[in-house]
């Protein structure tokens, strides 16, 4: 019984916290100017509704996961002839086989398909440059929408006053300048860690998005549409998405390509050890404050890079793409998918975004869908209460799996004993 008394508690101290939102509301009288507080269990029942499909699924993964436990089939699989030649070719020539099907992807999906696939590619440009810095580093940044928001407005900006300002013109300069701001930011927090590290890159991105909303040249919260010359054009026969989409997933691989190189350099090398142990490193001879500059600088130049391939694609620009949410999010597909692993923080990018983009989705499959009318409506409800679904998956995946989806055992012993 002591086992489940946590459970018991948290599950208490939620249902007291969440009580007057969800079993209670307000009914103004605007005759005797009076506000009154009824009982409303109908709101209450129908928000537990809306979240019947989150239990299922659920309990589903449960027992998926104890009939996986049970049965072992982890280890009868790994020890299958089939499954070691598999992995032994997939291991060399996986990523000569997942680009050129990744390229064809603009002439088999429809264009709406297209533009989902093309933010999911740039949350993994995204995710995995902030997996430098959170990951590889150990250094939490709560504000890297604020380095995306900057590639943004630098594009934006700089195509209301130059002449000839395209995109393919400003990422290769976003690149450096991106770093720059990295750099300034990093100067300042060396000698921070943690939770006030946190602070200082949050709000590094509040005063930016306070700042942009506050000025006249960068649109103030109507933002600014982009010149139709300036955005993704259509070329060589190709759609203006397709040629967004294409440019993209080239610009994700050669991120990839040259983030795990780093990854398995010196620097890299270095990174982990300053994520380990900060002061054990420096003895070793490990120079700390230039690795964590080179850790932010590199960050924040792929943010930057990100912003512009953002704005080119919408055309337009608000300061909502520096909100807190959107840090949060990124951050969450991070730890989603492993921390320091560039394949996870990939994995985690495609999941936390297409999973509830088609959620919202559902309503279209309403006349045809096969599902009862009951879950279909529930389902359709999911998105709403998707923050509450991250928070959910993050406490799930801290308690029973801390090094993510892709994360090795290796570094979930290293979180438990730290």
């Amino acid at each position: 019984m002591a086992r489940f008394r946590p459970y018991v508690l948290g599950l208490l101290g939620l249902a007291a916290i969440t009580f007057p939102f969800l079993w209670l509301q307000l009914a103004p009288n605007f005759t005797n100017n009076t506000i009154a507080v009824q009982w409303a269990p109908a709101h209450g029942l129908q928000f537990f509704g809306n979240l019947l499909p989150v239990f299922v699924i659920g309990f589903l993964i449960w027992l998926g996961v104890r009939g996986w436990r049970a049965l072992a089939l982890d280890r009868v699989i790994a020890a299958h002839p089939a499954w070691q030649k598999t992995g032994g070719v997939a291991g060399k020539w996986w990523a000569w086989i997942v680009m050129p099907i990744v390229l064809c992807g603009p002439f088999a999906l429809s264009t709406s398909t297209l533009g989902l696939m093309t933010n999911v590619g740039i949350y993994m440009i995204l995710a995995l440059g902030l997996n430098i810095t959170v990951g590889m580093t150990g250094l939490l940044v709560l504000g890297y929408a604020g380095f995306f928001a900057f590639g943004a407005y630098l594009f934006a900006i700089g195509q209301q006053y130059i002449p000839f300002f395209p995109w393919w013109l400003v990422a290769p300069l976003a690149f450096p300048l991106g770093g720059a701001v990295g750099y300034l930011l990093g100067l300042p927090c060396l000698r921070l860690r943690g939770d006030y590290l946190a602070i200082v890159t949050l709000g590094f991105a509040e005063a930016f998005r306070e700042t942009i909303r506050n000025l006249d040249f960068t649109g103030g919260d109507q933002g600014i549409i982009l010149k139709s010359y300036a955005i993704f054009r259509p070329m060589l026969g190709l759609t203006g998405n397709q040629t967004c989409y294409i440019f993209t997933a080239l610009i994700l691989f050669v991120a990839v390509f040259l983030v795990q190189r780093l990854y398995h350099s010196p620097i890299g090398r270095a990174w982990m050890a300053i994520r380990e142990n900060e002061i054990a490193a420096s003895s070793l001879g490990v120079p700390v404050v230039q690795m964590k500059l080179l850790a932010f600088s590199l960050s924040a130049a792929i943010a930057a890079v990100a912003g512009v391939l953002s704005a080119a694609k919408d055309g337009y620009i608000s300061p909502v793409i520096c909100e807190f949410q959107q840090s949060i999010m990124i951050l969450a597909m991070v730890i989603l998918g492993g921390l320091g692993n560039s394949y996870g923080a990939l994995l985690g990018a495609a999941l936390l975004y297409l999973i509830p983009e088609y959620m919202k989705r559902l309503a279209m499959f309403q006349d045809n869908s096969i599902l009862p009318g009951w879950l279909l409506n529930s389902l359709q409800q999911l998105a709403d209460y998707r923050l509450l679904l991250f928070g959910a998956v993050m406490v799930i995946m801290m308690l029973y799996r801390p090094q993510g989806l892709l994360g090795s055992s290796r570094r979930k012993t290293e979180i438990l004993h730290r």
